[in-house]
């Protein structure tokens, strides 16, 4: 039996390999349709979502596990450990931080839930940084400080093709939207606060906006840790992902490059063609 485990949610969004290499396990978040409600990542894609609106698909709505379903899932890890670290997507964009600490409470001490202020692979970079320290021995207290330092280090973006997921999702008004649409404007999304804030925009086509994103988001260079980088989307072509890949290479030498495929959450909120950049500062 382990000292501490790691756990996290499914928007986590890591790549299967790094779930697999880190033994990390995630709690899967719901999607509703008109056509039922499906786990996220299991029972339901990012390619799902973005097929489910263009065949005249009209509203999605995700949930956080209840919980009971957390009570279940902690139950389950403690059974690998003594004490468990449970790592969130921010309390300000879902349920699931108030849910998991209402589990929690059933287990005293043993059961740690962290609020990551982040979403996506923004959270990956704490997950990691957990696991790495609990398979030093190092003491719950510790890894939590030290998530506390990371979560201040954390950049986490997406640049999306249109405003009408964000329409849909309630984040942006109709007249926005339509002025996207109509000039061509390409938001671009950061996590600010805990929440996920319009940063700017490009304009133009999109291809290229997306190379020139890439670069102002590191355009910074010598302030980033080379160690790895995370390349979120939702559905992109691989020519695309391939390009952007070059261009993170010209600007900025990492040691490793992590394409991940998104979570229907968060896919629900910026749709099909959106690609994201998560970075570490230094």
């Amino acid at each position: 039996m382990k000292k501490i485990w790691i756990t996290s949610d499914c928007t986590c969004d890591m790549p299967e390999t790094l779930l697999e290499k880190y033994n990390v396990e995630v709690i899967h978040f719901y999607i509703s349709t008109d056509h039922g409600c499906f786990k996220d990542t299991d029972e339901m894609t990012a390619g799902n979502v973005v097929e489910y609106f263009e065949n005249g698909g009209v509203k999605i709505n995700t949930e956080a596990p209840a919980v009971s379903e957390y009570e279940e899932f902690f139950r389950q890890e403690l059974k690998k450990s003594e004490e468990l670290i449970h790592i969130v997507i921010s309390s300000k964009l879902s349920n699931s931080y108030r849910n998991a600490v209402a589990a929690a409470e059933q287990f005293g001490n043993k059961v740690k839930v962290y609020d990551s202020m982040q979403l996506s692979v923004g959270m990956a970079y704490m997950v990691m940084c957990g696991v790495k320290m609990a398979q030093n021995n190092q003491s719950s207290e510790e890894i939590l400080e030290a998530l506390d330092r990371i979560k201040d280090k954390v950049s986490t973006s997406f640049i999306v093709e249109n405003a009408d997921y964000l329409y849909r999702a309630g984040r942006v008004n109709k007249f926005f939207k339509e002025i996207c649409t109509a000039l061509r404007v390409h938001p671009v999304l950061g996590v600010k606060h805990g929440e996920l804030r319009l940063k700017t925009v490009q304009i133009g086509n999109y291809r290229e906006s997306v190379m020139k994103y890439a670069r102002a988001e590191l355009k910074r260079a010598s302030q980033i840790e080379r160690e790895c980088l995370f390349i979120p989307y939702t559905t992109a072509s691989v020519k695309m992902m391939s390009l952007l890949k070059k261009q993170v290479s010209m600007k900025c030498a990492f040691e490793k490059i992590y394409e991940t495929r998104a979570s229907a959450t968060i896919t629900s909120n910026c749709g099909g063609n959106a690609i994201g950049i998560a970075l570490l500062k230094e």
